[in-house]
């Protein structure tokens, strides 16, 4: 992933990579807050490009708004790569839930056990933590579905000792809405790292390298004051906007 997608980011990427590049001995989590359009996606794909480039075993998921009141899609994110080899492990009560919910048992309709289901995903975690240390990451976890969400928060609750990393980027909650997933974790298991407006210096950077396009220092400032420092809607307004020919000053 090229730096002039993460400019600006140094704190926060550095944050991203000293979790990923933990081993913990219990689920430990970190949550990427900030608006939309803000760049909290970009470093959560960071981060999983750099778990994986570690070699842990990443379980993701980027639910949409859409998406929220559906059953269970989240976990069919998270599990498809790995129900093969851990559906075979389960006890059958457990498999047989868990087979139903993901739409791969005949009993597809039947009525979905959920106690069944969030302790086969406790069971699936722990067994692939026991192998290596894994990754579970959710992408705008606010969209997560609500029963996705009860299973994971009922799994990490009961993972103690399990090397588990969860890696989330949400919007800010506004008072509304449940933290399933994050108030399953212990304050000490849990870092949220605020994802900020850009720099005037570091929106120039970004603009430079994604445009191509040096602009004058008050458009600039004009542009950062708009977006309030937001990389999404400053790359939209600078669009807009065009470029000052000739151009004051250069900006330092």
């Amino acid at each position: 992933m090229s730096g002039s997608e993460t400019v600006g980011r140094d704190v926060e990427r550095t944050s991203v990579s000293a979790f990923v590049s933990g081993v913990p001995d219990s689920p430990s989590a970190l949550v990427l807050e900030g608006e939309a359009g803000i760049g909290k996606s970009t470093l959560w794909l960071e981060g999983v490009a750099h778990a994986r480039a570690r070699g842990l075993r990443v379980l993701s998921s980027r639910p949409a708004e859409a998406e929220r009141a559906l059953v269970h899609v989240g976990l069919g994110d998270l599990l498809e790569e790995a129900l093969d080899e851990a559906l075979p492990t389960l006890a059958a009560p457990r498999r047989s839930a868990l087979g139903v919910a993901m739409l791969r048992d005949p009993g597809f309709g039947a009525p979905v056990d959920y106690r069944a289901v969030a302790l086969a995903v406790r069971d699936v975690l722990q067994q692939l933590a026991e192998r290596a240390p894994i990754l579970v990451a959710v992408d705008d976890v606010q969209w997560l579905d609500a029963s996705s969400s009860a299973a994971l928060a009922f799994a990490f609750r009961r993972l103690p000792s399990s090397p588990v990393l969860v890696l989330l980027a949400r919007r800010p909650p506004d008072g509304t809405e449940p933290q399933t997933v994050e108030d399953a974790l212990p304050p000490d298991h849990l870092l949220r790292v605020p994802v900020g407006p850009l720099s005037v210096g570091a929106l120039h950077r970004l603009l430079l390298d994604r445009l191509g396009t040096s602009f004058g220092r008050q458009t600039l400032l004009r542009i950062h004051e708009q977006s309030r420092g937001n990389p999404f809607f400053a790359m939209e307004l600078a669009r807009i906007v065009g470029t000052d020919r000739p151009p004051s000053e250069p900006f330092p």
